[in-house]
């Protein structure tokens, strides 16, 4: 399962939006481009419910635009990520395509010696000074599962630009980061000769079990000095060994201990030093960079099937859990088969995410 990622093609492709706009407006054509009919209809302590035609923002950046315009209709300009949550009761996890759970559409940077480029193109989605970042899930339980909104809410430092070679873009690949966005451990290679390797049960796109932030990634979000992130090993041309099977897909191929094995020439290590030589130092710093973040969440339906009391109470406790400066409860740990991070634990309790009560910045 792949995780897709539009936060470069999202700036892109909003400014080509604001373009057709404007050159509809000065061209004196009758039919403007109009953006997709949204309501906000349920403003509640931890999030608001919005309607609109169709639940596909996951995959429809003017739906996105919309629905970030409306919100700020009602609310301030006072949140630096905003979360869509698709109300999808019978969990159709691939309406917007095939793997994509979640997206972030980056607004605004102006960090830099990090894997995303200067951009500001926060007006479009109706913040004018604060709004960094805006997040999409298929379903409220994304908040956890698969550690979603983790991975999703890592794309604000690692978008565009390329930290280390690596064969998927904007993720670390076949390479011993081994953090949200991807990778192992370097505790588990090994060389299987032949340029063969395997490194136990790993994604290269994601993290298969919920893990902490790795140190490379808290660097580049600022948490760390660069002193704490140790040398890197990159298979820089990594691909799986796939074993071809008549009349059937493609199988990976294993090692002994069941884990798939990759192939790779053109291994190398990249040290802390070499990636601020390419990317420069990170500014600011981790003494006085972003560590608390205001954080706004909208559930969105379609109107067709109503949203039932509990849909809205597990919604809430997702958002409560995630949300929270400390462990999560133990009993809401024990609930799940998976291993389950909060923000706060995923951060070393070095950075958090600060909820409030969202009725308290409304208009």
């Amino acid at each position: 399962m792949r995780y897709l990622f539009n936060s470069v093609f999202g700036v892109f492709s909003a400014r080509r939006l604001l373009a057709l706009i404007l050159l509809a407006l000065m061209s004196g054509c009758s039919s403007v481009y109009v953006l997709p009919r949204v309501e906000l209809t349920d403003h509640l302590k931890n999030f608001v419910v919005m309607k609109t035609s169709k639940t596909d923002f996951g995959a429809n950046e003017s739906r996105i635009i919309a629905l970030s315009r409306e919100f700020y209709r009602h609310y301030e300009d006072e949140f630096d990520l905003l979360v869509f949550m698709a109300h999808n009761p019978y969990r159709f996890m691939d309406q917007w395509e095939v793997g994509r759970r979640g997206t972030m559409n980056l607004v605004r940077n102006a960090e830099v010696g990090t894997g995303s480029s200067i951009v500001d193109v926060g007006g479009i989605f109706g913040s004018e000074n604060r709004l960094r970042g805006v997040i999409s899930l298929i379903h409220p339980d994304r908040i956890f599962t698969e550690s979603m909104l983790l991975h999703e809410i890592m794309h604000l430092w690692y978008t565009d630009l390329e930290v280390i070679p690596t064969t998927m873009y904007s993720h670390w690949g076949f390479s011993s980061v081994g953090g949200q966005l991807g990778g192992f451990q370097q505790a588990d290679i090994r060389s299987l000769g032949d340029g063969k390797y395997s490194a136990g049960n790993f994604a290269p796109q994601r993290a298969k079990t919920s893990v902490p932030y790795s140190p490379l990634e808290m660097y580049l979000a600022g948490w760390i000095p660069p002193e704490e992130v140790p040398d890197i090993w990159v298979a820089e041309d990594g691909s799986w060994l796939m074993r071809e099977r008549s009349g059937g897909r493609p199988q990976h191929q294993t090692d002994a201990e069941g884990d798939r094995i990759f192939t790779a020439s053109q291994i190398s290590t990249w040290s802390i030093e070499k990636i601020i030589g390419k990317l420069g130092p990170r500014t600011p710093n981790f003494e006085q960079s972003q560590k608390e973040f205001r954080i706004a969440f909208v559930l969105v339906t379609d109107g067709e099937e109503p949203v039932k009391e509990e849909y809205l109470d597990a919604t809430n406790l997702f958002i409560e859990e995630f949300t929270k400066k400390g462990p999560i409860s133990t009993w809401f740990r024990n609930t799940s088969r998976d291993s389950l991070l909060n923000f706060w634990e995923a951060t070393r309790g070095i950075a958090t995410l600060d909820l409030g009560d969202l009725r308290s910045f409304r208009r």
